[in-house]
């Protein structure tokens, strides 16, 4: 009798404990919100989940790298769109240059203004992006890239291109090599001048008094090579203001998809993780309600049993 008594007690304990059980269980889901608590408690489940996460915080860091690059992007190309308009007055400037009627006062005064763009070009060509970083300096992003050391404008940085990690399988530059910016533009006769010194070279020119006719046809020889530089040189920043215009397109494009990407991803990891609080209460109630049954059903067979036991 005592065994029996003992074994059906056992028994009893055991059914309350696993409704306990499960009703903890319950309790802890609606309380931290996933239905997943556990590893072992669906390991195909919690292993996707694992790797969901990890592609949703990848696509984060993405999205930050984009925003951080269209930033510097957008400062390259206010840049680029600065050195624009100084390169079409240095034209306009080197055309009124040309008028036959300019005695040698009048170009000085030309000159000075060149003199002021050639201080301004310098300027912009030593331009940071928002984190401090130098737009123009290849590699070395901390180093200055131009310096004029008084006998010209010399390049001190590299022809290398930062790059971010704009998507999974899409790296974009957000700089510009200053060398091929500034100074690789086709010159008159075959050769490379750089903006500076064609800029310098134009200035010194109108310095430069004409008392003679050959004076006349020097000024009318630099002024056409001028031109030609200049054009050279404008097509060069276009040339390089449409491939920053290209790589800002794309990343626009980029942040669309990875706007998908983020939704798609919090969806699958909800689906994978959250608990529905609907099914998740409606089990608490039939829990609650086994539970209240089990425990009446063992005080009824413990008492029965103890009844039979003093009788």
């Amino acid at each position: 009798m005592r065994v029996s008594s003992n074994t059906s007690y056992e028994a009893g304990l055991a059914a309350i404990h696993r409704q306990q059980s499960a009703q903890m269980k319950t309790f802890e889901q609606i309380s931290t919100g996933r239905s997943v608590l556990t590893p072992s408690a669906n390991p195909a489940a919690y292993v996707r989940a694992l790797d969901v996460a990890e592609a949703d915080s990848a696509n984060s860091q993405y999205a930050l790298n984009r925003q951080n690059g269209m930033a510097s992007l957008s400062m390259l190309e206010d840049t680029l769109g600065g050195i624009t308009a100084l390169l079409q007055r240095a034209q306009e400037l080197t055309v009124a240059a040309g008028n036959g009627t300019l005695n040698d006062s009048g170009r000085e005064t030309i000159a000075t203004e060149l003199r002021t763009s050639l201080g301004e070009l310098l300027g912009l060509s030593n331009r940071k992006d928002a984190s401090g970083q130098y737009l123009f300096s290849g590699y070395q992003s901390s180093t200055k890239p131009f310096e004029d050391t008084g006998s010209g404008v010399q390049y001190v940085g590299d022809e290398g291109l930062r790059m971010i990690q704009a998507s999974s399988s899409r790296q974009l530059a957000v700089n510009e090599s200053g060398r091929e910016v500034f100074e690789r533009i086709p010159a008159a006769g075959g050769s490379y001048h750089s903006m500076f010194k064609t800029l310098s070279d134009l200035a010194d020119l109108l310095e430069t008094p004409v008392t003679d006719p050959a004076g006349k046809t020097a000024l009318a020889t630099g002024l056409g090579s001028a031109q030609v530089n200049l054009s050279n040189a404008l097509d060069n920043v276009l040339k390089v203001q449409a491939s920053v215009g290209t790589r800002m397109k794309e990343i626009d494009a980029l942040n669309e998809r990875g706007e998908d990407l983020n939704i798609q991803y919090k969806q699958q990891l909800s689906e994978l993780r959250d608990v529905d609080y609907v099914e998740a209460i409606s089990d608490l109630t039939q829990q609650r309600t086994y539970l209240e049954a089990t425990q009446k059903a063992f005080l009824k067979v413990q008492s029965l049993s103890l009844f039979d036991y003093i009788r």
